[in-house]
């Protein structure tokens, strides 16, 4: 495992914990966040930061579960650790593009930042495995 990762897991582990309580009190954690965590990081990597985040943080009421807790779970780690500062009721991606086009945060921050959520979609993933899997 990665160092990184490696740090980032103990905190990610209870923030997993914390978003999921009642599924995984009840029946346990249903798949399909599985997949979700799986695509997030390939949806960073292929597509850049911003507009995987756009994705992740839409509403879809076709959808089984709700892509928003992958995507909250990862902006509460960012906030918790100082690497932002976010109000909570503002979307990531819109924080990081405001942000961006506004010359507050060069390039190379978000390139930081974005690396720095590769990591931590690696660690929600691992989280994820530790909780036993909706039957």
């Amino acid at each position: 495992m990665n160092r990184r990762v490696e740090k980032y897991f103990p905190d990610i582990l209870k923030m997993v914990n914390k978003e999921f309580y009642e599924e995984i009190k009840g029946q346990g954690i249903p798949s399909e966040y599985k997949g979700y965590i799986s695509t997030f990081g390939a949806m960073v990597i292929q597509n850049g930061l911003i507009p995987a985040l756009a994705y992740f943080e839409k509403n879809d009421a076709n959808e089984k579960g709700n892509r928003k807790r992958i995507s909250n779970i990862v902006k509460n780690f960012l906030k918790v650790k100082g690497i932002i500062k976010i109000n909570d009721n503002k979307k990531l991606c819109q924080y990081l593009s405001e942000e961006v086009q506004s010359k507050r945060m060069v390039k190379d921050k978000l390139r930081e930042i974005e690396n720095k959520v590769i990591d931590i979609s690696i660690a929600i993933k691992l989280a994820l495995r530790t909780f036993l899997e909706e039957k």
